[in-house]
Parts: C-alpha cells; sequence; structure tokens
C-alpha cells in the first residue's frame, strides 16, 4: 500500500495535473491543507509598505473537490513553521487513524510526473531497497520553455520505504534529511511556472514568514526584478530567489518541451494559440 502527501496553502495552477500524474501509482493522497502562512502572518512589508494578506489565496481546495477522487483526503492542520510538518502528519495522524502503508511518497503541489518517470522512481526505488530516497528535479522556468540548470542539492519527490520503520523519523522542512540518496527517475517542479497573480502572494508570504521561522530569506524584488520582467536575451542571470545565493540559478536555459508531461505541453499548446 503506498500513501502520498501533499501540503498546502496556495497552489491551484498546476494541483491537479501534479494528482493525476500520481492517482493511478497510490492507494490514498492525503492533502493537508492550511489557511495561515507560517509563522502565523498575516501581512508583509514589501519595499516600504505594508502587504496585507487576503483570507483565501487562491482555489486549490476546489480545485482539488473538483476532481471527485475518492482516494483523495482533504485534512485542515495548522503548523506554526515546515520543520518535521510531515513527522507530524504521518505519526500523529495517518498511523493512528488509517491502514498502514508499504511507501509513503511526499510530493509538492507543483510537482507532476510523466508516467515513465515516476515508474523508473518506484522501481528503482523498490530494487535498491532504500530507507528513503529522492527522485532529481526538472525546474520548469516562466513559460514552459526554459528550465532551471539541475541543482542536485534540492530535494523533489521523497519516498520512504515503511517496512522497517515503526514510525516518521525527523524530516526537516521538505520529509528529507542530510545526503538523502538520489534516484535517476526525475519529476517536472512547475514551482517557477505559475502564473503571475500565484507568483506575488508566494513572493509576499515567504518575505513574511522567512524571519519568523528561521527560513531562507527572498531578495525582496525577486518577484519584479528576476521574474516578471524576465527576458531571455536581456535579463537571464543570478536567478535564485534566496538573498546571497543569487548565483545558484546563474540562467534559466532553453529546454525541450516535447519532454514536458503531457498535460503541461497541451497547456503550453493551447497557450500559444491564444497568444
Amino acid at each position: 500500500m503506498r500513501y502520498a502527501i501533499y501540503r498546502c496553502l496556495y497552489g491551484e495552477d498546476f494541483i491537479q495535473d501534479s494528482i493525476q500524474s500520481i492517482s493511478n501509482y497510490v492507494d490514498k493522497i492525503f492533502v493537508f491543507w492550511d489557511d495561515t502562512p507560517w509563522g502565523d502572518i498575516d501581512q508583509c512589508i514589501y519595499k516600504g509598505e505594508v502587504v496585507k494578506f487576503p483570507e483565501k489565496f487562491d482555489r486549490i481546495i476546489e480545485k482539488i473537490q473538483a476532481l471527485n477522487n475518492p482516494e483523495i483526503e482533504l485534512i485542515y492542520d495548522h503548523q506554526f513553521n515546515n520543520i518535521n510538518q510531515f513527522t507530524h502528519f504521518v505519526n500523529d495522524i495517518i498511523l493512528p487513524n488509517y491502514d498502514r502503508p508499504d511507501e509513503i511518497m511526499v510530493i509538492e503541489v507543483d510537482h507532476v510526473f510523466r508516467p515513465d518517470q515516476l515508474e523508473l522512481a518506484l522501481h528503482e526505488f523498490r530494487t535498491d531497497n532504500y530507507i528513503a530516497a529522492t527522485t532529481r528535479q526538472i525546474e520548469i522556468w516562466k513559460g514552459f520553455r526554459h528550465r532551471v540548470p539541475e541543482r542536485p542539492y534540492r530535494t523533489g519527490v521523497a519516498l520512504w520505504n515503511m517496512s522497517n520503520l515503526k514510525y516518521f523519523p525527523e524530516t526537516q522542512r521538505q520529509a528529507d534529511y542530510a545526503d538523502m540518496p538520489r534516484l535517476s527517475a526525475e519529476v517536472h517542479n512547475l514551482g517557477f511556472a505559475i502564473s503571475e497573480r500565484a507568483m506575488y502572494w508566494k513572493h509576499m508570504t515567504a518575505l513574511g514568514f522567512s524571519q519568523a521561522i528561521g527560513d531562507s530569506q527572498p531578495v525582496e524584488d525577486w518577484y519584479e526584478s528576476k521574474w516578471l520582467n524576465w527576458n531571455p536575451e536581456t535579463n537571464n542571470k543570478n536567478l535564485e530567489i534566496s538573498l546571497g545565493y543569487e548565483h545558484l540559478i546563474p540562467q534559466a536555459i532553453p529546454y525541450e518541451i516535447n519532454e514536458l508531461p503531457v498535460s503541461i505541453y497541451q497547456r503550453l499548446m493551447k497557450m500559444e494559440a491564444v497568444a
């Protein structure tokens, strides 16, 4: 038995694509959702001005419900920060109340698999008998035709083997641990390819909670200077969002769109047909 776990505050752009990409490979999908950013904040300071957060950032819950998938369990759960959040989800909520799974997949709302890559990930994970491992990531940039060069230190989808674990261990911020083994399989991460409105609130909330929970502080004007006004020829340098680490994404590079998951490729074709 295999469970998938999401955690969300917002993320409507690709949640349906993500869930549909894994639903045939899992027995249950847990979506833990929150309505308050980490740090219990309701505003941030942006360029010297107070930005108040909306009561609701987007319609991700409605998007999930619209799938009408009986495998999905929507569970409200508020956490002050993201340290060991998945340990809490598994040990305090899933294990006491549901059948014990053999495997757990921790995936983000912007992660979308191609079937061949998910099948490869599961095969590698079982064959090598890992306790835990992570996929690699293809981080798609704005517009779907570019990607970020691979960042090997980044955690993708985390897989955990529960057969020899009584409880879920400490899982840091992303259900991982230091030096977690990496599979050769890849997941497409669409976190840099979301809508302008979604990226705005993603950036504003990060500006607000980063200090409150001790997370990496974003470059304040990244949303406008690096993402919104990005140009592949004139404005394509030092794209990482974290302050002091801008060089870790030196540029966005062209990506072969035929390698995109089918639903994302079809979305791109529709967008360009309208344009």
